[in-house]
């Protein structure tokens, strides 16, 4: 008879504490998701207004490069290239250079697009809520956003100018 008792005991023991664990589980994996990244980089939605930028006109394209992204260099020749090929002049295509060093972006990007260097809390930046670089749009007559990628490939074809 004790040894039923002992081992009645020692599973009672083991099934709380697996009810424990499994509640601690379960817990942890609704922390994860509440606090999980949203799936894919929250950009400004197709069809929304672009925010004013003071002193610049009404853009067909946007770019936004950061010099501590690691894609952002390869992603400045598709640029270049999708600018010259729709025929836009600078005042068609805003870059937004942040981050430290972006002189090389601003000499790349002059000539073809109006450059803004600022820091990744600067006034353009935050207007846009890009939480991932590089990020580009593509606009219509009116303002408003036609597509949105993190790739120059991803964006489709601008309207030409």
């Amino acid at each position: 008879m004790p040894y039923v008792i002992a081992a009645l005991v020692i599973v009672g023991v083991m099934s709380a504490l697996n009810l424990v664990l499994t509640f601690a589980v379960i817990r942890r994996v609704r922390h994860t998701e509440q606090h999980a990244a949203p799936s894919g980089p929250p950009l400004l939605p197709v069809g929304s207004t672009v925010p004013d930028v003071r002193g610049i006109g009404r853009p067909s394209v946007i770019g936004f490069f950061d010099t501590e992204c690691q894609a952002c260099p390869g992603q400045l020749p598709p640029f270049l290239q999708l600018v010259a090929n729709a025929g836009y002049s600078p005042s068609q295509v805003l870059a937004v250079v942040s981050g430290p060093g972006g002189e090389n972006y601003a000499d790349a990007l002059r000539g073809s697009a109006t450059v803004i260097a600022e820091p990744a809390n600067g006034p353009v930046c935050l207007a846009f809520p890009n939480s991932a670089f590089p990020a580009f749009y593509l606009l219509d007559d009116s303002g408003r956003v036609r597509s949105r990628a993190v790739t120059v490939a991803g964006l489709g074809a601008p309207v030409t100018a």
